[in-house]
């Protein structure tokens, strides 16, 4: 089995991954670490790249390859070593609750390890939150750290 990470490019993410690492050490499972960009961070990538003169088109492939990296990335600064057999970076394009809960179906991972941030109901409803639907509609257990931030 495995455990599966969503990581973002905020710091709390260092706390997913070293709570995932633990999961998946203890119960002997690949730690799958997976960063969603979102549509709207990918437009402006591709826009900026695509500005640059002798450049072309930025694809959703080179996007998903580059979540990819950062996911690696990410996962080696916090952790230090990996074993390569037991970790499997993944890196996904689109909105970012949808994207997890389509790895979490294609993985079926044992636990999905998520962070959020803990806010007003007010907040919730005008923003949304991307825990809150993880915790709702994941079909697995989801270990979740909220913090302040």
């Amino acid at each position: 089995m495995a455990i599966l990470a969503a990581v973002s490019e905020h710091e709390r993410s260092k706390q997913v991954i070293s709570v995932a690492n633990d999961l998946a050490t203890a119960y002997d499972d690949t730690l799958v670490a997976l960063h969603v960009v979102p549509n709207d961070d990918y437009d402006a990538h591709r826009r900026a790249i695509e500005e640059i003169p002798g450049f072309q088109d930025f694809s959703v492939s080179q996007e998903v390859e580059s979540a990819k990296k950062f996911a690696s990335e990410m996962v080696l600064e916090t952790l230090g070593d990996v074993d390569a057999e037991r970790f499997d970076p993944r890196g996904r394009v689109g909105d970012v609750s949808s994207e997890i809960l389509k790895e979490v179906d294609a993985v079926d991972p044992r636990y999905l390890v998520i962070s959020g941030r803990r806010r007003s109901p007010a907040g919730k409803a005008v923003f949304g939150n991307t825990a809150q639907q993880l915790l709702l509609s994941a079909d697995c257990p989801v270990v979740s750290k909220l913090t302040d931030q």
